[in-house]
């Protein structure tokens, strides 16, 4: 399967929907609420010929139009760095295990600055045991409790802000906040991890002015993602149900469209 997704709004959306109609066989209402959301937006899920043949229809009215496979690369395919040096030759990643990367900033082709979110929802029965003159009336006292259920419900989430930096000759160095040791930064250095990516960030864009930098995917990669399974798990025991939702995956998927929006000419 292939998903088709759009890299850039339409200046025309409703043109833009009724082409998106006419070459899909939606509705035009249905057509229009998957034009709204904000690129990159993903707008069918089909098989790779009929993919391949909305792309074109959809690149023939001038719109920002890509088919992409339904599995994104993710971090075991990227360097995903310990330390770093920004060196004035260019970045240097030294991961936990592995080679290390080193890209010239003239070989820079895009900063992706994100966010990838993990929630966890909790449901737990608890059953108390409470006196209860009814009980013990009815039975004679040989019963003086009766049970009681009740539901107790709790929502954790956690987030991590990740930058991924892509070479022109296809490699990928993740800059992941939980993973960084940033005393690179020098006294740059921010008290907070959260601060240290944004300063990390700054200095990113202004050693590779060239490249492409862009952070909408702070915003766009917590969120779950259409035609997407997976990022969601659920757990059951006789008194608790746990689900765990990811979206580690929508950010990769999202990462992987701009860059081949970028490749193909369709960014910026």
């Amino acid at each position: 399967m292939k998903l088709v997704a759009l890299s850039r709004a339409p200046a025309d959306p409703d043109a833009a929907a009724r082409t998106l109609a006419g070459a899909s066989a939606l509705a035009l209402a249905e057509a229009r609420m998957r034009l709204a959301r904000e690129p990159p937006a993903l707008l069918a899920r089909l098989e790779p010929d009929r993919a391949d043949a909305l792309v074109a229809s959809l690149r023939a009215a001038g719109l920002a139009a890509l088919a992409l496979a339904d599995r994104a690369p993710t971090d075991r395919d990227r360097t995903v760095a310990r330390a770093f040096s920004l060196d004035p030759a260019g970045l240097a990643c030294t991961p936990r295990f592995g080679e290390p990367l080193q890209v010239a900033w003239g070989d820079v082709l895009a900063v992706l600055r994100g966010l990838r979110a993990t929630r966890s929802d909790t449901e737990k029965t608890v059953v108390t045991k409470r006196f209860s003159v009814g009980t013990a009336v009815a039975t004679g006292g040989l019963a003086m409790t009766r049970k009681e259920s009740r539901t107790e419900r709790s929502t954790a989430e956690s987030t991590e802000q990740v930058i991924l930096v892509y070479a022109r000759d296809g490699r990928v160095a993740a800059l992941a906040e939980r993973e960084l040791d940033f005393s690179c930064l020098g006294p740059g250095m921010q008290p907070s991890s959260t601060a240290n990516m944004v300063e990390l960030a700054r200095r990113l864009r202004e050693r590779a002015p060239a490249a492409f930098h862009d952070d909408r995917l702070l915003r766009l990669g917590r969120r779950p993602l259409p035609f997407v399974a997976g990022g969601e798990s659920t757990s059951r025991t006789a008194t608790t149900t746990a689900t765990r939702a990811d979206t580690g995956g929508a950010l990769d998927l999202l990462a992987e469209a701009m860059r081949q929006a970028l490749v193909a000419g369709l960014l910026p």
